[in-house]
């Protein structure tokens, strides 16, 4: 690939991956406008090897594709194993008592993704303090890994396959723990893990703000606290400075330059020492698409030179690109890969440009991959970037160096880095908190795509010209935002949750927007030995994040069924997220004091709304009839018609109940029922289901239920009605999409199934 040409070359290969990874005709268009591009320079050498360079590279990837099938496991296979796992020392992640990591399997060579939890204070001591490789001889269960089963949720199974990994491990039993013997060919490798390793513990002892900082941006860990003290950070569209797309990197790279120039080390030797501690340094780092780009940048320009040769920055970029491509085909998929490829990109076309200009540019390139990735954006951004991106190298960087390695010598120095770090946090968290936040929702991909090119486009006309395409551009924006927020269709949305409920109805135009319940998991008593943990809420991955992506900022009813923690748990996550007008619960539950502490510590206080049988909110009320204890009995029943069906929706209500509701109404019907309590032999009675004559049952359970939900004797019953049922446990996410009075169901894993 010539230095010359070799951007040209390596955008063909992007579309290739993008084909590959889904998207047909988005990479089969940008595949059409590399190519013709090519084809313009005139170039039949440059053609050529460019065909030549699609046909390997589709070849590399199918052969990819063919190999990772192979491995593929059904995610309902559950086999008991018993395998040995090669673990290296910084892959274990603590949360609590739960541990994370990827490890080898020794006698296939496989990776796999592995989660297990520690028995005994002594065993979690252990996992704090490994230094050294080990092999772990283990017993557990093994399955595919579960794809996302919302829309629009993180989907862990697609960014594993990425990297070349479909199996997951849950480990039951540790039978042994050993030293790993380190052979040649994996010395280096072993001796830099050890070193992250090392240097996570050391991190992990600094005070405040000054650990999140030192673990993101030195070995590229992180701490479970990071979403909270950068919270700010990310309001304002920053997290790209933090480790996120390499510019760090390079920032380190040209500080040890400078220290090196400055202690007279003949510039031959310390070019020779950075370019053969790249791959090391890249291990040290975290090894993330950003860490890789900007080593194989900076490593290649050091190579060409000590070859004789001389790559342009550009020539650099290609390179990166075309290596990060062979390793992980499905960067490009990613935000972090967007960002840190597509921003550096910029920086390399925009350098002519005044710094306003630039920033603008920066701001148009990034903003097609945030609004894709979080859905929204602040209007402060462009003037946070303008502000911040300067003080990054000459005062955020370096008081994270200097409060990092004064901390064992001068732990008063340390501690103050650390309180100037937390109030820049503080500051950036009160400007993410003015008006000014935009909510935009998940542009259509091909907006993206146009959005994307539209900036080079832009940038390709003189200035004097700018303003006029620019209010083109910001006006497809326009278009774009009301098409999220003012859609023609509704929805009756149950989200997958696991062993929970969260039901989601939408009305056209979002008129109204309506939760039933939020989801949550029920807590255990943890022994005292185990770390207290930042509370994790599983609705930021589920309903919350499916509600943004929708561009909706605000509930109008949020119903919480009853009291248990696995239909309520996640209120504060709700709470936080959205502005909430009124909260209903079932009469009585307005004064119970054990769910009260869901309330305290969010942003709003919404009024608490008790409702019974003959109280009349936008949703019938079907039960209860008089206040109670919020218990699985005295369930908020609730009935609706969307898109020519009814619907009833029945929370955890058990057989008394639906009892007395056909003693109060016995010509109460339904079209389409959510079974309580999760399909609980319970609920659902015979007799129920036969008055009520539904056409078809939602069950809403979780994986592998402790409680085996739902149970046999329901399912019999359903059958014997000859009730068609969906679950969540089988078919993620379940919607019905209607526009009038029509309207056909659709869920996350298995399409459409029932028009």
């Amino acid at each position: 690939m010539g230095h010359k040409y070799a951007f040209f070359m390596v955008l063909p290969l992007v579309a290739v991956s993008v084909i590959v990874g889904g998207h047909f005709w988005g990479g089969l268009g940008l595949l059409g406008l590399t190519l013709g591009r090519i084809l313009a320079l005139r170039n039949w050498k440059v053609a050529l090897m460019a065909v030549i360079a699609v046909g390997g590279f589709s070849g590399y990837l199918l052969g990819r594709e063919q190999q990772i099938n192979r491995r593929q496991l059904p995610i309902d296979a559950n086999q008991s194993v018993n395998v040995a796992l090669r673990i290296q020392p910084d892959a274990v992640v603590l949360r609590g008592a739960a541990y994370y990591l990827v490890a080898q399997n020794v006698q296939t060579g496989e990776w796999m993704s592995v989660r297990g939890y520690a028995k005994s204070a002594v065993e979690l001591h252990a996992l704090q303090r490994l230094q050294q490789p080990q092999i772990w001889q283990v017993a557990g269960q093994q399955q595919g890994i579960l794809p996302a089963t919302n829309v629009n949720q993180f989907d862990a199974a697609a960014y594993w396959r990425h990297r070349g990994i479909v199996k997951s491990l849950k480990i039951t039993t540790v039978n042994q723990r050993s030293p790993a013997t380190s052979h040649w060919y994996q010395w280096f490798n072993d001796w830099w893990h050890v070193r992250r390793a090392q240097l996570i513990q050391y991190c992990d002892q600094l005070p405040g703000a000054l650990r999140i900082y030192a673990l993101g941006l030195f070995p590229g860990s992180r701490a479970a606290e990071t979403a909270n003290e950068l919270q700010g950070m990310q309001q304002l569209g920053l997290l790209h400075l933090f480790a996120i797309s390499g510019l760090h990197v390079a920032l380190l790279l040209t500080a040890l330059e400078w220290v090196c120039v400055h202690l007279k080390i003949p510039r031959e030797h310390w070019e020779w020492l950075t370019l053969l501690s790249l791959p090391g340094y890249f291990i040290l780092a975290g090894s993330n698409s950003g860490v890789l780009r900007a080593c194989l940048m900076r490593g290649s320009q050091l190579a060409s030179k000590k070859l004789g040769s001389q790559v342009d920055t550009l020539t650099a970029w290609s390179w990166a690109l075309f290596v990060g491509l062979l390793i992980n085909p499905g960067l490009v998929f990613e935000l972090g890969s967007q960002l840190s490829y597509g921003l550096s990109l910029g920086l390399i076309f925009l350098t002519q440009e005044t710094h306003w200009w630039r920033q603008i540019g920066l701001t148009l390139l990034g903003l097609p991959s945030l609004l894709n990735g979080v859905y929204q954006w602040h209007g402060l951004t462009l003037l946070a970037n303008w502000l911040i991106v300067p003080l990054f190298p000459v005062v955020i960087l370096p008081i994270t160096i200097v409060g990092t390695l004064s901390f064992l010598w001068l732990p008063g120095l340390s501690h103050a880095c650390a309180f100037l770090l937390e109030q820049l946090d503080h500051g950036l968290r009160l400007v993410g908190s003015w008006p000014g936040n935009i909510l935009f929702g998940k542009p259509w991909w091909g907006f993206c795509w146009l959005w994307w090119g539209s900036a080079w486009w832009l940038f390709s006309k003189p200035v004097a010209q700018r303003r006029r395409w620019l209010l083109g551009l910001l006006a497809s924006y326009g278009l774009a935002f009301g098409v999220i927020h003012l859609p023609t269709h509704g929805e009756v949305t149950y989200f997958d949750v696991g062993q929970g409920d969260s039901i989601l109805i939408r009305e056209p135009f979002n008129r109204r927007v309506t939760l039933i319940d939020t989801g949550g998991h029920l807590s255990f008593a943890q022994p005292k030995w185990v770390p207290k943990t930042v509370p994790a809420y599983a609705a930021t991955q589920t309903n919350i994040n499916y509600l943004k992506s929708r561009g909706i900022s605000q509930i109008d009813d949020l119903y919480l069924s009853h009291h248990d923690a696995d239909h309520i748990g996640d209120l504060p996550a709700i709470l936080q997220a959205f502005r909430v007008e009124r909260i209903l619960v079932p009469a009585g539950m307005e004064t119970e004091a054990g769910w009260q502490h869901l309330l305290r510590g969010v942003r709003q206080s919404p009024p608490v709304v008790p409702v019974t049988v003959g109280l009349q909110p936008r949703l019938q009320v079907r039960h209860p009839f008089t206040a109670a204890l919020a218990e699985n009995g005295q369930s908020t029943v609730l009935q609706g018609s969307f898109g020519g069906l009814n619907f009833l929706f029945m929370g955890d209500l058990d057989q008394a109940g639906e009892r007395a509701m056909l003693s109060a109404d016995a010509r109460l019907r339904t079209d389409v029922l959510k079974l309580g309590h999760h399909g609980s032999k319970t609920a659902t009675a015979p007799d129920f289901v036969a008055q009520i004559q539904p056409r078809l049952a939602i069950i809403s359970a979780g994986r592998q239920s402790r409680y085996g939900h739902p149970h046999e004797e329901t399912l019999t019953t359903l059958r014997q009605a000859q009730v068609p049922a969906i679950s969540t446990q089988t078919s993620g996410m379940i919607r019905y999409v209607y526009a009038g009075d029509h309207g056909y169901w659709q869920t996350k894993l298995k399409g459409v199934v029932k028009q």
